[in-house]
């Protein structure tokens, strides 16, 4: 005798008894219903774990062949379930384009590209999922996402379902959940924490005070995070890296910015200025010193003080799209290291040039 159907695996066979009706009429070409014809004929909008190691097991024994593909899915799903113990009726595969995101960002442009994340989707392409994101249901087949965004952003992008754990989350509890996950991220950012509590103010309306208890901080901490989060978007936007951004140099950087309106444009064109010196490359300036060079530009020290953008530490020197080589400051002296895919003929003639570059230089004034 079969065990009755939890709620979730009904769930999931209502999902994809919709899906069936769904593929069953026609759609107009062009509209919503035709672009998601393929995976609604699969009937493959959601799957429990239970449902997923049946249907491997069978297709496995249909197989007239040795399936290394097959096998390894089926003991990778085998082992979700193991670790998922009595919690197991709870996690589902389920289509992306079932989830939204209707929570407050706690990402910073950027956060879904990048070699970090790039190393995601290859570790998810090549091992599968192994933790699950945290989701609610919403409303008729539809879901909001509580915490796991980039792992939901790359099994969108690799065309994936998503082990989803499903769970009855008010939405208070859907913000915990999500504030948790952030404070086990090794790499959230001040300015990510700062948005994230101003958006959150604005949805509780609630007093800062209030807020504060509820997630376990100082309210003179959560005061500088609002205050934050209206740092300027013009200067996250050229930061290559702006989770490098800390926030005793960010609160630095916005008391420069609130204290002398002349502020914030001398930073964005010490920032433009370093990325026109690396040939318009974003790759190749090192984020750490793009942050250096924000605050010097911020506190007027060196040549941005006097409305010139200030000499960066470091600048590679790009021509027609190849790197010749590295610059850098070292105490007082200048440093260039010529690229190593540089001819040694090519490094001469540049070398053999150089006196009568400086003939053309005006001579230092006394």
């Amino acid at each position: 005798m079969k065990p009755p159907a939890s709620r979730f695996q009904n769930l999931a066979q209502a999902l994809r008894d919709r899906t069936a009706t769904v593929a069953g009429e026609p759609a107009a070409l062009g509209s919503p219903g035709a672009t998601h014809r393929p995976a609604a004929a699969l009937g493959a909008m959601a799957e429990g774990l239970r449902e997923r190691i049946g249907r491997l097991e069978a297709e496995l024994a249909r197989a007239s062949t040795t399936n290394a593909a097959l096998e390894e899915q089926l003991a990778r799903t085998r082992g979700l379930a193991e670790r998922a113990g009595a919690s197991e009726e709870e996690f589902l595969f389920l289509d992306p384009g079932l989830i939204r995101d209707p929570l407050p960002h706690d990402r910073l442009p950027g956060a879904f590209e990048g070699p970090e994340f790039e190393a995601l989707l290859a570790d998810i392409r090549a091992n599968g999922q192994n933790d699950a994101i945290t989701v609610r249901v919403a409303g008729e087949g539809g879901f909001e996402i509580a915490a796991g965004r980039r792992r939901l952003e790359a099994c969108r992008q690799l065309g994936l379902q998503v082990l989803s754990r499903v769970r009855p989350l008010d939405d208070a509890a859907m913000l915990r959940v999500q504030f948790s996950e952030n404070e086990r991220r090794e790499d959230i950012s001040a300015l990510e924490r700062a948005r994230w509590f101003a958006q959150v103010r604005a949805r509780l309306d609630l007093q800062s005070r209030e807020i504060a208890a509820q997630f376990g901080l100082d309210p003179s901490t959560l005061s500088l995070y609002l205050r934050l989060s209206r740092f300027p978007e013009e200067i996250i936007r050229r930061l290559k890296e702006p989770r490098r951004l800390a926030m005793l140099r960010a609160r630095r950087v916005m008391e420069a910015v609130e204290a002398d309106e002349a502020v914030l444009p001398r930073i964005l064109s010490a920032l433009d200025a370093q990325m026109q010196d690396a040939g318009g490359d974003r790759g190749l300036i090192d984020g750490e010193e793009q942050i250096a060079l924000l605050m010097r530009a911020a506190e007027g020290r060196g040549p941005a003080a006097s409305g010139r953008a200030a000499l960066p530490e470091r600048r590679h020197i790009v021509h027609k799209g190849q790197r010749l080589g590295t610059l850098t400051r070292n105490g007082g002296q200048w440093v260039f290291r010529f690229a190593t895919a540089l001819p040694d003929e090519t490094v001469q003639s540049l070398i053999d040039r150089l006196p009568e570059l400086m003939a053309r230089e005006p001579s230092p004034k006394s």
